[in-house]
């Protein structure tokens, strides 16, 4: 899973009426390298080359009104 796999299942979410985003939460299980790998790209697109990476065991993202939880298996 990677931050263009995140953007890609909001779209779906948001562009299909049938699914109700209003307090939707989807939360995804990762395994410890993908997990890592996601909060290194996230961390990297969003800070400046001024601060260290630090790992974080949960991540919480909010795209388009979802909710978006990565814990680490």
């Amino acid at each position: 899973m990677d931050l263009d796999k995140v953007l890609e299942i909001a779209n779906e979410c948001v562009g299909n009426d049938n699914i109700p985003i209003e307090g939707l939460t989807l939360v995804y299980k990762l395994d410890t390298d993908t997990h890592q790998n996601l909060d290194k790209e996230l961390f990297y697109k969003t800070n400046n080359n001024n601060t260290s990476f630090q790992h974080n065991e949960v991540i919480e993202l909010n795209i388009a009104g979802i909710t978006f939880i990565f814990e680490q298996l």
